[in-house]
This record gives C-alpha cells, sequence and structure tokens, in this order.
C-alpha cells in the first residue's frame, strides 16, 4: 500500500509516498480517490489531461488534486491511474498528468466518503532517504 490515512477531528489525512515525486502524487490521487470509491474497481474507459503551474509544491499539490476533484464534481468521473511529468522552472513547476477512469454511477461503484475539498492545513512533502512523502488533510 503506497498510502496510508490518519483521523482528524472532522476531516482526514492522507499521507502517500513514492520513489520520486511523481510516484507521491500518483499515490496522494489514488488515496484521494480511494476514500471515495474503491480504486481497484475503477475500470479505465475514460481519459482526461491537464496541465499546471504553481510557484512550489505544496501549490502544485493542491492544484493537482483539487483538479481532480473539480472533473469529478463536474462530469462524475473516478480516477484509478496517473500519469505525472513534474518539471522544476526558474519561478516554479509544472504538471502534466494523464489520469484514467471512468464514470462513476451507484450501482458499478459502491459509494464511501463525499470529499468536498483539498486543505492546505498541514499539507507537507518531503525527500528523505531517496522516499518521496506527501502529507495533506481532505475536508469531508
Amino acid at each position: 500500500m503506497m498510502y496510508t490515512y490518519f483521523e482528524t477531528m472532522a476531516d482526514i489525512g492522507i499521507i502517500a509516498v513514492g520513489t520520486n515525486l511523481e510516484e507521491s502524487f500518483q499515490n496522494s490521487a489514488k488515496g484521494l480517490f480511494n476514500l471515495m470509491v474503491d480504486v481497484h474497481k475503477i475500470q479505465k474507459f475514460e481519459k482526461r489531461y491537464f496541465e499546471l503551474e504553481s510557484d512550489d509544491l505544496e501549490g502544485l499539490l493542491y492544484d493537482f488534486l483539487t483538479e481532480l476533484l473539480i472533473l469529478h464534481d463536474s462530469e462524475a468521473l473516478v480516477f484509478s491511474e496517473f500519469d505525472i511529468e513534474i518539471i522544476k522552472k526558474n519561478e516554479g513547476y509544472f504538471l502534466k498528468c494523464s489520469s484514467n477512469g471512468d464514470f462513476f454511477t451507484i450501482d458499478k461503484y459502491e459509494p464511501k466518503e463525499e470529499v468536498k475539498a483539498i486543505t492546505y492545513h498541514r499539507m507537507n512533502i518531503s525527500n528523505e532517504n531517496e522516499v518521496w512523502k506527501v502529507e495533506f488533510i481532505v475536508d469531508l
């Protein structure tokens, strides 16, 4: 398992790890969608692509996860696979993401939690001993 959860007062936190920054972001997204449905059951019929820029990694993570939530809310999509490239630029970071998933229906995917938003509260990104660790809290 490349992500775990921790309890907070009314929300839930996600800790995701990876051997590189991209993998830790991928596992963050998998952890996010696994709160909503069983991520291992999501079929890959739909693909969405987006690009983002941010001044720092925390902003990039926030924008990345928020963009996935927007796709979920606006198109009723759930995702299980994420192909991510993160490029360091002079003034920040650039992210390209291709996400694979399916349209959410109750008869196809048993709903778990409803995620309202990503928060900056306790958000942390670190790299120790060649393991990238991402920690953030979602508003349920």
